[in-house]
């Protein structure tokens, strides 16, 4: 029964190593440096590349360090272990890590380091252990460690302490040790003078302190050699020690020092930066001075203008994320007083406590002085006004400017005293109302930032906003992404930039490829990613091609897998200018999402299929239109006369055609062949004798119409139509014609008795056209008298029949 237990216990804990290792591919691997950040882990990887000199394990759900578990990576020389709630590390767990030079594990649920830990980690210089829950520091038995930190190249060392901590006098061993990081586990703690007597020993020049519940005003005094303060105040605190952290900075009077920074005071009464305060930094010969995140709610226009104009070594000034509300532009403008100043931030301070935010500062004045020295201007998310005309003065050292989330209403001025500008950020603007000469101010930009400025809507209510950036041709950097953009005017990109690097045009709703100048050859980088491009046209893929060694990154647009874009799934799979292709989506003609890849693996299977798609259509059409024209063909000539009665009437009733009613001009008209011609005269003259009126071609046809209009014409004039059949009419096609127009027009009239024949030639019913065998049984026949010997066959019955038949009623139609 033990022996099932063991066995299960193994397999469950064999299952969460596998578990722990499935996500192991998914550490990025650049050179020698290992990323494993956040990826879930909960046990460290196996088979790590053993050429590895950088791992970072950070953010996961590592347990337990065992004991050799590094003992391949000879080369590694930093390790980070921080927040993965480890908390046990076995015997030997760094075993084998002889050039290991940074071990973070801070923010774990370490109680107890294994006593050999640090051994033969010879040259350590860099630890964090602070964050944890060790029990020598609880306990104050700080000795216990010390028999562990027997690093004599230690420099950078950041630990835990609580309340009663002594600085122990041992540590003086640590000679190297320059960087020191306090955290402070308790509100009790009290930083005092006392706490850290032995200190002076060693040449701690940066001192980093998280939570300051209480400081001293002599606390300082035990580092003498300290250049750089880095102070995280903290909140929930009985009260808020910042007269506290002022008053200790008098101890730095007359010193030199890089930096000082305090931030994170988060009280909701907030403070004021008066005079009482600020006194105490003027007296420092400072660099470098951060106030972030502190909750001040006013400065005062006099402390900050002694401040300016004492503060004669201060090169860098930040003021961030507070919740000042006083007047921004009378602030800013103090600013020329700094001699020396190089970088200035102002921040975001227009926040008020517990998530209430105030309005910002509305800046009426656009007429800025700087100091001469300063390089970089940073006035981020804390104005509100509209655009107009800037003038800044002695800003001809100025190279970057960043005016971003600033609440901007329109953007139609410009600036001016900023011809050196090299960087230029408008993020955040809302530019509905555009000027295009908004950056003609700034002919040496080299980086343009302008996401989220609704420069779209802005292109299209500005006349001429293609010319946008033609003042700025030196540029290396364009990032439009996130505009509104569904067109880029014309223009935008063709111009003759010098160093054109990359263009950002990502999160916008564009659906064709941007038009560039064909003289670059400098870019390197197309982000087009999450916008509306279908598939890229033969005369973009022609453009990109001649761009030079440009990578163009696609993902998030809505592509189509279809017959249509095939010349562009053939580009995809031949060109290496995509970098994110395996990431690409398509829509296919199913309707069904696929990844790009997986249909240009298949693409000679889709040219297939989309060429079976076109030719069978097109071979049923052409098919379809042969079989279709063979039949109207052979219906034409089946009915070809019926279709040439039926044209002529539409046409002669275009022309205002009106037929005749109940009276017609002729009695008969006369159809033969010209060969018959003299007997007909003679025919014509014996009826026409007998005071019947007869049509006749060579007198009565109209000249000018064509012979199948007057024929209709004379059969619609006539009330009888007398065909002469000889063996020559059988020969006409004439005559044929007429008897068809004869037939249709009897057939549509309701006059089938209109025809008379006159069979002149002896010739058998037989021997007869089919079409005058159709009429035979429906029409008058007279024989022409060929036999003398026949009684009652002579002329005079002949003729005597013709007037019979032509003096006949007929109903009228």
């Amino acid at each position: 029964m033990n022996i099932i237990k063991i066995i299960l216990l193994w397999i469950v804990t064999a299952l969460k190593e596998a578990k722990g290792n499935s996500n192991e591919t998914k550490c990025n691997v650049q050179n020698t440096i290992v990323d494993c950040c956040n990826l879930a882990f909960t046990t460290i990887p196996r088979h790590l590349p053993v050429i590895a000199t950088n791992l970072d394990l950070s953010r996961n759900s590592i347990k337990i360090v065992k004991g050799f578990t590094f003992q391949f990576l000879r080369y590694l020389t930093d390790l980070n272990l921080e927040r993965n709630g480890i908390q046990l590390i076995e015997i030997n767990a760094f075993h084998g890590l002889h050039r290991l030079r940074s071990l973070h594990l801070r923010s774990n649920f370490i109680k107890l380091f294994p006593d050999d830990m640090f051994d033969r980690l010879n040259g350590l210089q860099e630890l964090s252990i602070d964050g944890n829950k060790l029990q020598y520091l609880q306990d104050n038995k700080i000795t216990k460690i010390l028999n562990m930190l027997k690093i004599m190249s230690l420099r950078k060392f950041s630990f835990d302490i609580y309340p009663s901590f002594k600085f122990p006098s041992e540590w003086g061993t640590l000679g190297k040790l320059t960087d020191l990081g306090i955290n402070a586990r308790s509100a009790k703690v009290q930083f005092n003078k006392a706490m850290f007597a032995h200190v002076n020993v060693m040449s701690i020049m940066s001192l980093s302190i998280d939570i300051v519940p209480f400081i001293s005003e002599d606390f300082f005094e035990h580092f003498p050699k300290l250049d750089s303060l880095k102070l995280s105040i903290g909140s929930d605190l009985p009260k808020n020690p910042i007269d506290q952290v002022f008053k200790s900075f008098g101890v730095f009077h007359g010193r030199n020092m890089t930096n000082i920074e305090i931030m994170i005071s988060r009280f909701d009464n907030g403070f004021n930066l008066n005079h009482r305060r600020m006194k105490y930094l003027w007296s420092i010969c400072l660099k470098r001075l951060t106030l972030s995140d502190l909750y001040i709610r006013h400065i005062s226009i006099y402390a900050l203008q002694v401040f300016s104009v004492r503060s004669t070594c201060l090169e860098y000034l930040e003021i961030s994320d507070n919740s000042i509300m006083d007047e921004g532009g009378t602030f800013i403008t103090l600013i020329q007083n700094f001699k020396n100043l190089k970088v200035f931030k102002y921040i975001s301070n227009w926040r008020r406590s517990r998530g209430k935010r105030s309005p910002p500062s509305r800046f009426f004045r656009y007429k800025f002085m700087l100091p001469k020295t300063l390089k970089e201007l940073y006035i981020e998310d804390n104005i509100a006004t509209d655009m107009t005309n800037v003038e800044i003065i002695n800003g001809h050292n100025l190279r970057v400017l960043s005016l971003r989330d600033n609440v901007i209403w329109s953007c139609k001025g410009g600036f001016t005293g900023t011809i050196h500008v090299e960087y230029f950020d408008m993020s955040g603007w809302t530019c509905k109302k555009l000027s295009f000469k908004l950056l003609y101010g700034f002919p040496n930009l080299k980086a343009l930032k302008a996401i989220g400025s609704r420069l779209g809507p802005g292109f299209v209510n500005t006349a001429g906003a293609g010319s946008f950036l033609s003042k700025n041709l030196r540029l290396q950097d364009i990032n439009l992404s996130s505009n509104m953009i569904n067109s880029i005017p014309d223009g935008l990109f063709v111009r003759r930039f010098q160093q054109l690097l990359s263009v950002n045009m990502s999160y916008n709703n564009l659906t064709i490829f941007p038009k560039f100048h064909a003289s670059i050859k400098t870019l390197k980088i197309i982000d087009l990613t999450f916008n509306s491009i279908t598939h890229l046209k033969n005369k973009d893929i022609k453009q990109i091609e001649k761009l030079g060694e440009v990578d163009i990154f696609l993902k998030g647009n809505p592509f189509q897998c279809s017959c249509k874009t095939l010349q562009f799934l053939k580009f995809l799979g031949q060109s290496k200018r995509v970098p994110d292709f395996l990431d690409l989506t398509c829509v296919t003609e199913k309707a069904s999402r696929r990844f790009m890849s997986e249909v240009i693996s298949n693409l000679k299977t889709f040219e297939i299929s989309c060429k079976m798609k076109f030719w069978l259509p097109f071979a049923v059409s052409i098919t379809s239109v042969i079989v279709l024209a063979i039949t109207i063909t052979a219906v034409f000539f089946r009915y070809k006369y019926v279709v040439e009665y039926f044209v002529l009437r539409f046409k002669m009733k275009m022309r205002n055609y009106k037929e005749l009613r109940q009276q017609y001009a002729y009695d008969a008209f006369i159809s033969y062949s010209h060969a018959d011609s003299e007997w007909v005269k003679d025919f014509y003259d014996m009826v026409n004798s007998m005071g019947l009126e007869l049509c006749l071609d060579a007198k009565d046809f109209i000249a000018g119409n064509s012979i199948a209009e007057n024929v209709i014409n004379a059969i619609d004039s006539s009330r009888k139509v007398i065909f002469i059949i000889t063996r020559n009419f059988l020969k006409s096609t004439w005559g044929s014609y007429e008897m068809e127009m004869t037939r249709m027009h009897a057939f549509q009239k309701g006059r089938e008795d209109m025809v008379i024949v006159v069979v002149k030639d002896e010739i058998k019913i037989t021997d007869m056209p089919e079409i005058l065998k159709r009429m035979w049984s429906k029409i008058t026949c007279i024989q022409w008298p060929n036999d003398d010997n026949l009684p009652y066959n002579t002329e005079e019955v002949f003729y005597e029949k013709i007037k019979m038949s032509l003096k006949k009623k007929e109903e009228s139609t």
